[in-house]
C-alpha cells in the first residue's frame, strides 16, 4: 500500500501501524506506552500525528481536488499513531511538518509531567530515561503549573528484586500488559481512578521467574532493578553485548560494568532466541561475578593454601606431577566452557594421551535437534516430555506461552522490529488445548490443557500407547496438527535407551513432529561435537577419585556430594574458592563467562558469540591460557595458545568460521557427536552464590516475610500530604 509521511512516499505492507509508517519514513515521533512485543493501547497519547485519507464518492471513484488528485480528508484532531492503522493512500504529518502536532505533543508532555516528581538528579533511570529524553526533545522547556505535585510511596518493594517508585509512574501500562500478555500472570494493575491512579500488586509481591523484565520496559524510573540500584549511572557503565550462559537458551544480554565490577545485566533483543525478554536468574544472578573472586593462584604449603603467582603455581604443578605419566592427569571442564576452550582441552588431551577427559553436566546420549525456538513459538501444538522449563530453560517457557496466544511474531522493518503490531491485543485469547505436559508438576503445567503425571523413563512409551483420556488427547493432538513440536527435558534425557531412540524416530516419522531436547549444560550441545568424553580405559567425571591426578576447571563436585579430589595430585581452575578448590593442591584463578571471548552453542544448535566485559579479575585466566600454562608444566607445547589458534582449529574440525558471527547467532551443522555413560543430571538454575545479599550491597529492602507481615495497600490510610492534587 502507498502511504505518504511528511511528503515522503512509502510502499508498506498492509497492516502497518501509523507509528511504524512514521519510522519507516525516517521521521521521529515520541512514545512511552508502545512496545514491540506488547499490544498497542494508546495510553500515553504522545505519538500524536495528523492523518488524512482519500474518500470515494457515490460513484465509487475517489473525490478529486482542484489539481485532479485524490482529495485528502484530514481528521479534525491529532491521532495516536500507535493504535492507528495506516491505509492505502493515507497521508501523515508529524511534528516536523505540523505545528498542530508539535503543540499537541508539547501539551501532552506538560500534562505527563504535571505530577511527576522531577527527581532526575537522584533517579537511577537518569541517563536512560525515555521521559527525560523526550521532555527535552518535545516539551515546552518550562511548566505553567507551579503547585505542589502529588506525593505517593517511594522505594516501595514489589519483590526482593524490583522496587517501585509510585510518584514517577506515568501510567503507560507497559508493566501491566507485560504480565498479562507475556508470562500470563495478572499480578499488576491500576488501582483508583483519575489523579489518584497508582500501580500496585496483590499481596505477596511479584511472582518469580520473569519479573525483572518490567524494569527494562518501564520508560521512567518507576520500576528499578534492586540488585543494580544505586550502583552507577547509565553513562558510567561499560556496555558489553554478550550471551547469557546460565542455561542452554543463550539469551542475548548486555553486561554493564563499572570500575571493574559487573553491576547490571539487561536484556538485548534477539528475535530468534529470547526476543527481548530474559529470566530473573539471567538478570539478577550475576553478583558472583564481582564478589569473593579468586584473583591470584593458591598453592598448598604445609597443608594450607597460600597465595602465589603463576610461576609459583606452575612450579608447584611440575613438582606435584613429578614421576607421573602425563597420561595419568585427568582433564575435566564445565559444560558452560566455550567451544574454543573445549578445543584447547581436547588438544592437550591428545598431546598427553590421557583417556580421562570429560565435561559436565551432560547426558549419556545426544538426541538430534530439529526444532528452533521460533518453531516452538509458531507451532500449532507443543508436547513437553519430562521437563521443568523453569529450571532447565526459562525463556523456552515464554516461547511456549507465545504459542498459546497465537504465535504472532512482530514483523521486521528496516527501522527494526515493528513498534506497534496491531495484531497483538490486550488480554489475548489463549489456547491451552494446544499444550500437553507429560511428567512432573512445573510452572508451565498451570497453562496446559493436558497434564499427565509420568516418570521420565516411560513418558514417551505412554504417549505412544496412551492409557488415559489426557494421554489419548495428547496423542491425537500430535497426530492431527501440522506443526507439532516435542520438547524433551532432563527426566527423559537422563534415561535414553535404544528403545527410546527407536520410539522417538517412529513418532517423528508418523507425526512429522520437530524435536527440541534441552541440553544439560549451557554449551553441552557444542562440546558434544568435540571428543570430550572418556576414551577407552578413561575415567569419567564421576570417577574423579580414581584418577592419579586431575585438572578440574570450574566444577565443584564436593558441593554435590561427590569426591572432591583425585587420589593423587589435584589442580582446580575456578573463579571462587569452592569446596572442591579447598581440597586442591593448586588453585588457579579463572574468569567468568562475562569476561570471555569465544563461542557457545545453545539448545537449538545456534552458534552465539561471547564478548569480554571490563571486569576486574586480578590474575584470573580463561581456560585456554590456563591450559597453555599447564602444558608448560607438563613439558609439552600445545598448538592452541589463544583464541585465534582455537578458532582456526575449529574451522578445520567443524567446518565453521567463528571469527565473525552475527549478534543473533547462526545455526550450522557441526558433524558427529561423542557420547559416554554419565551420572543422572538434575538441572538447577539458581546456584547459591547467585543470590545477592542486599545488606552487603547497601540496598537493603524488607524480605518477603517482612513485607507480608506489614502489608497494607497504599493510599488506604487517607494520609495524603497537604498540597497534592486534592
Amino acid at each position: 500500500m502507498k502511504v505518504v509521511v511528511d511528503g515522503i512516499p512509502l510502499d508498506l505492507p498492509a497492516g502497518t501501524s501509523g507509528i511504524d509508517a512514521v519510522f519507516a519514513a525516517g521521521r521521529d515521533v515520541p512514545y512511552f506506552c508502545a512496545h514491540s512485543y506488547l499490544s498497542p493501547v494508546g495510553a500515553c497519547r504522545m505519538c500524536l500525528v495528523e492523518s488524512g485519507s482519500p474518500r470515494k464518492g457515490k460513484d465509487g471513484n475517489f473525490e478529486l481536488d482542484e489539481s485532479g488528485q485524490p482529495k485528502i480528508f484530514w481528521f479534525p484532531k491529532p491521532m495516536a499513531a500507535c493504535t492507528m492503522q495506516a491505509t492505502d493512500g493515507m497521508h501523515i504529518r508529524t511534528a516536523k511538518t505540523s505545528d498542530v502536532v508539535a503543540k499537541a505533543q508539547a501539551g501532552m508532555m506538560e500534562f505527563t509531567l504535571l505530577n511527576h516528581p522531577l527527581d532526575c538528579p537522584t533517579c537511577d533511570k537518569g541517563g536512560a530515561c525515555e521521559l527525560q529524553d523526550r521532555a527535552f526533545e518535545y516539551g515546552y522547556g518550562a511548566s505553567r503549573f507551579g503547585f505542589d505535585r502529588r506525593h505517593a510511596d517511594k522505594h516501595y518493594p514489589l519483590s526482593d528484586f524490583v522496587i517501585l517508585d509510585q510518584e514517577r509512574c506515568i501510567h503507560c501500562k507497559r508493566c501491566v500488559r507485560y504480565f498479562e500478555e507475556v508470562p500470563g500472570q495478572e499480578v499488576l494493575d491500576f488501582i483508583e481512578r483519575g489523579g489518584h491512579t497508582f500501580i500496585d500488586t496483590e499481596e505477596g509481591g511479584l511472582p518469580t521467574g520473569f519479573q525483572g523484565n518490567i524494569t527494562d520496559i518501564c520508560p521512567v524510573g518507576a520500576l528499578l532493578d534492586n540488585v543494580a540500584r544505586f550502583r552507577g549511572r547509565n553513562w558510567e557503565y561499560d556496555h558489553t553485548p554478550t550471551t547469557c550462559t546460565l542455561c542452554p537458551v543463550g539469551c542475548s544480554i548486555t553486561a554493564d560494568a563499572r570500575n571493574g565490577r559487573l553491576e547490571r545485566v539487561v536484556a538485548r533483543e534477539n528475535r530468534e532466541v529470547n526476543e527481548v525478554w530474559i529470566c530473573d536468574a539471567g538478570r539478577f544472578g550475576h553478583v558472583f561475578a564481582s564478589e569473593d573472586r579468586l584473583t591470584v593462584p593458591l598453592v598448598r604449603v604445609d597443608g594450607e593454601l597460600r597465595p602465589s603467582d603463576w610461576d609459583g603455581a606452575i612450579l608447584a604443578i611440575r613438582r606435584g606431577l613429578t614421576g607421573m605419566n602425563p597420561a595419568d592427569l585427568a582433564l575435566y571442564l564445565n559444560a558452560d566452557s566455550t567451544l574454543e576452550e573445549g578445543a584447547a582441552l581436547e588438544t592437550l588431551a591428545g598431546l598427553t594421551d590421557t583417556p580421562s577427559v570429560d565435561h559436565w553436566p551432560r547426558y549419556a546420549a545426544n538426541v538430534e535437534t530439529t526444532a528452533t525456538l521460533t518453531d516452538v513459538a509458531t507451532a500449532d501444538a507443543v508436547i513437553v516430555l519430562g521437563a521443568d522449563l523453569g529450571e532447565e530453560a526459562p525463556v523456552l517457557e515464554l516461547r511456549v506461552l507465545e504459542m498459546l496466544r497465537g504465535g504472532i511474531l512482530p514483523p521486521e522493518f528496516p527501522h527494526g522490529t515493528a513498534i506497534a503490531d496491531l495484531r497483538l491485543v490486550e488480554r489475548p485469547t489463549r489456547h491451552p488445548e494446544r499444550l500437553a505436559v507429560i511428567g512432573g508438576e512445573s510452572r508451565l503445567s498451570a497453562h496446559a490443557g493436558m497434564r499427565v503425571s509420568a516418570n521420565g523413563h516411560n513418558a514417551l512409551a505412554r504417549l505412544m500407547r496412551p492409557d488415559t483420556d489426557d494421554l489419548r488427547a495428547a496423542a491425537k493432538l500430535l497426530a492431527e496438527v501440522k506443526k507439532p513440536v516435542l520438547i524433551l527435558g532432563a527426566d527423559v534425557l537422563n534415561t535414553v535407551t535404544r528403545e527410546f531412540t527407536a520410539q522417538l524416530a517412529d513418532l517423528v516419522t508418523r507425526t512429522g513432529a520437530k524435536v527440541l531436547p534441552i541440553s544439560a549444560g549451557p554449551n553441552s550441545k557444542g562440546l558434544a561435537h568435540l571428543n570430550l568424553v572418556p576414551r577407552a580405559g578413561g575415567l569419567g567425571y564421576d570417577r574423579l577419585e580414581e584418577a592419579r591426578a586431575a585438572f578440574i576447571s570450574r566444577l565443584d563436585p564436593a558441593t554435590h556430594g561427590l569426591p572432591g579430589r583425585a587420589r593423587g595430585f589435584t589442580i582446580v581452575h575456578d573463579t571462587h574458592l569452592t569446596a572442591t578448590a579447598r581440597l586442591a593442591d593448586v588453585v588457579l584463578p579463572a574468569v567468568t563467562n562475562y569476561e570471555k571471548r569465544g563461542t557457545t552453542v545453545n539448545l537449538e544448535g545456534r552458534l552465539l558469540p561471547l564478548r569480554q566485559a571490563a571486569l576486574s579479575a586480578g590474575e584470573g585466566a580463561d581456560l585456554i591460557r590456563t591450559l597453555t600454562a599447564l602444558a608448560e608444566a607438563l613439558g609439552v607445547r600445545t598448538r592452541i595458545r589463544g583464541l585465534k589458534s582455537a578458532q582456526a582449529l575449529l574451522a578445520d574440525r567443524l567446518g565453521v568460521d567463528l571469527t565473525d558471527l552475527p549478534e543473533s547467532g547462526v545455526i550450522r551443522p557441526l558433524g558427529v557427536t561423542f557420547t559416554a555413560p554419565a551420572l543422572p543430571h538434575t538441572p538447577q538454575l539458581w546456584k547459591e552464590r547467585m543470590h545477592a545479599n542486599p545488606e552487603r550491597r547497601g540496598s537493603r529492602v524488607p524480605d518477603r516475610a517482612d513485607r507480608i507481615a506489614t502489608w497494607q495497600l497504599t493510599g488506604q490510610d487517607g494520609a495524603l500530604p497537604v498540597g497534592g492534587d486534592d
